[in-house]
């Protein structure tokens, strides 16, 4: 038996951080830099949530409440 996500759960994540993306993306934060470990990065706010909200989309689509079975 394995642990999957509740469909409610990952579809809330993704509107979350869709909600974050389009936030950032208002107040102009895209381009700051991600600081990892005490120093600033090459990787953006806007590349983390790019990648967040892609995995986040995988899942929905395996896991998400249209998939409830």
């Amino acid at each position: 038996m394995t642990n999957k996500p509740k469909p409610n759960d990952v579809s809330n994540a993704l509107f979350n951080i869709i909600d974050v993306d389009k936030t950032i993306k208002a107040n102009g934060l895209c381009n700051t830099k991600r600081v990892h470990g005490g120093t600033d990065n090459e990787e953006t706010l806007g590349d983390l949530v790019e990648d967040l909200v892609y995995f986040l989309t995988e899942l929905d689509n395996i896991y998400g409440v249209h998939n409830d079975n």
